[in-house]
């Protein structure tokens, strides 16, 4: 059987994991868990490679990973059976068949990336959601979040909003910056073909900071054009980062 290429659709709680990329042993991994439970299912090692390495603790709803297999399986049975090899904090929405020289880092166009706050007295503060967003204590001014976060629309250079080592290029384009208003929870959305290290947990600190009242759209540009790290706001928690599409 010729080797044929997948790629499968995973979401997964990151509370577990110390992030997506295949760690040491006895360090849990995304990848390393999918490895194995395709290992098992399909009889053969199985290198995976996945869209975006999240960081420790960060969660997925859309992450995209690509793999190599000489199975004769389809891909309908390949996902029936991955809802029963994975572990309950991870799961296979979908597997598709891809041109053989496909690479889901490589072949990825775009990456919308999702912060989330929780606000409190509201059910969706409590319980298991306190796992996938961080809970912020006071009311927050929705239309300055708005604002500030459009004001990273378009390509610029991300020097302040990176914790990037010895990166030469911090230039990156954002797609589209969005705030939204759900039950319990405000999000921000991000759009990117890529981003640098941490990028998005600094600039969502940076809205979250506009929220308060503490900076705005103005401070943002200064920011940017300034391109001294030490500047502009500190690193949001993980819990609240979700990669929630991958665009091919």
């Amino acid at each position: 059987m010729p080797r044929r290429n997948f790629l499968l659709r995973l979401a997964y709680d990151g509370s577990g994991f110390f992030g997506w990329q295949r760690q040491k042993e006895d360090v849990r991994s995304v990848q390393a868990e999918v490895e194995a439970a395709l290992g098992r299912l399909l009889g053969e090692a199985v290198s995976v490679t996945g869209a975006g390495r999240t960081d420790a603790g960060v969660h997925a709803e859309g992450q995209g990973a690509s793999f190599h297999s000489r199975t004769v399986l389809s891909c309908d049975d390949i996902v029936a059976a991955l809802v029963r090899e994975l572990p309950r904090d991870i799961s296979c929405s979908g597997c598709r068949e891809v041109d053989p020289r496909f690479h889901a880092r490589f072949r990825a166009k775009s990456k919308t990336y999702r912060y989330r706050f929780l606000m409190p007295g509201t059910a969706t503060a409590a319980g298991p959601a306190v796992r996938t967003g961080l809970l912020v204590p006071e009311p927050l001014d929705i239309e300055a979040m708005s604002e500030t976060a459009v004001a990273f629309k378009g390509e610029h250079d991300f020097r302040a909003f990176t914790n990037a080592r010895g990166v030469d290029d911090c230039r990156r384009a954002i797609d589209d910056a969005r705030v939204t208003v759900g039950e319990g929870t405000v999000d921000l959305y991000f759009t990117a073909s890529g981003f640098l290290t941490n990028q998005v947990r600094i600039m969502a600190a940076a809205v979250l900071e506009a929220g308060k009242g503490r900076l705005g759209p103005k401070e943002i540009r200064s920011l940017l054009n300034g391109r001294e790290r030490s500047a502009a706001p500190g690193m949001l928690p993980a819990q609240g980062l979700c990669l929630v599409d991958v665009r091919f």
